[in-house]
């Protein structure tokens, strides 16, 4: 009697093969998105850093007050004017502002670079639970992230 030699997969092992890949790319997407999560927050602290700069540069530029101001979606910035500059930039979801002091309620930056008061605020990203600070300084008008 001959036997048949069969070539080929049978259904199971293909089963089995897509499961064990299909876990595999479960976990990969779980760290993935809280890593993206993390990114986020840094990347809208960045981008205020950015916009504080902007604001301080046009305010030498032009020789004129510039106000940066923030709301719990976003924030804009405008001329002495109340003119809006660029326009309005909104916070990534979960991303939220927990404390703002009076330096930035609103930040103010004068026409010599330097801004009208000193202060913080603080984002938190709802879900993982990180804070960042960034710190405006009052006689240079910087701003930047706090490393604590």
């Amino acid at each position: 009697m001959k036997e048949r030699s069969v070539k080929g997969f049978s259904i199971l092992e293909l089963l089995l093969v897509l499961f064990v890949l299909s876990s595999l790319l479960l976990f990969t997407m779980a760290y993935f998105h809280r890593h993206h999560r993390g990114f986020l927050l840094d990347a809208t602290a960045k981008k205020i850093v950015e916009a504080m700069g902007l604001a301080r540069e046009y305010a030498v530029n032009e020789r004129r007050d510039f106000y940066v101001v923030f709301t719990d979606e976003g924030f804009v910035v405008l001329r002495e004017n109340r003119e809006l500059v660029g326009k309005h930039q909104s916070f990534p979801d979960n991303i939220t502002i927990i404390e703002k002091s009076e330096g930035f309620d609103p930040a103010v930056l004068k026409a010599d670079g330097t801004s009208s008061m000193a202060g913080y605020l603080k984002l938190k990203d709802t879900v993982q639970k990180k804070e960042v600070k960034i710190i405006l300084h009052n006689l240079t008008g910087r701003c930047f992230i706090s490393d604590d």
